[in-house]
């Protein structure tokens, strides 16, 4: 059976003859390259890509319940993590929260003979305190990635200004 030939052009103009197995391999190639492209730039979420980290923390009312939630500027939408510049003092205030919303939960590995009851309240957004979001995440039904933002704030809890009661965002 033959193969069938295209002519392609080179620079020079002159023209080349290139089979269709090439351009089928060259067009599979590019494809393959395309969405190995898309993955790298989409493996981060856009959103997380674009909110800025926690600042502070805000009463707010939810299901007829205030709670403290950690904001900045005012919305709610915003971030903790290792990788994320939140201050001492919104690092210190969620992990009091964790603390006290969910006190038996076991860490995250490599910490799990931990409870997330025991983590230090310190300010410090450490290697325990990733391990102990993990375990909430986890409880809450949310990927573990041991990152805070909005999905895990629309399944978490949060303390009352009187620090005495835990409710649901």
């Amino acid at each position: 059976m033959g193969e069938i030939r295209h002519e392609i052009s080179t620079r020079k103009g002159a023209r080349t003859p290139m089979s269709s197995r090439w351009q089928r391999q060259g067009a599979a190639g590019l494809a393959a390259l395309a969405m190995g492209a898309a993955a790298i730039t989409f493996s981060t979420p856009a959103s997380a890509a674009t909110l800025p980290p926690c600042a502070t923390t805000t009463e707010i009312v939810r299901s007829g319940h205030e709670i403290m939630v950690p904001t900045s500027k005012g919305n709610t939408s915003c971030l903790i993590g290792r990788s994320f510049a939140a201050n001492t003092t919104i690092v210190a205030r969620f992990q009091f929260t964790m603390r006290r919303c969910y006190p038996n939960l076991d860490l995250a590995s490599p910490y799990s003979s931990e409870k997330v009851g025991e983590l230090a309240v310190d300010g410090s957004f450490g290697p325990r305190s990733e391990a102990a979001l993990k375990a909430v995440q986890s409880a809450v039904g949310t990927t573990a990635d041991g990152i805070y933002g909005p999905k895990t704030r629309d399944r978490m809890k949060f303390l009352t200004p009187n620090r005495s009661n835990c409710y649901r965002y």
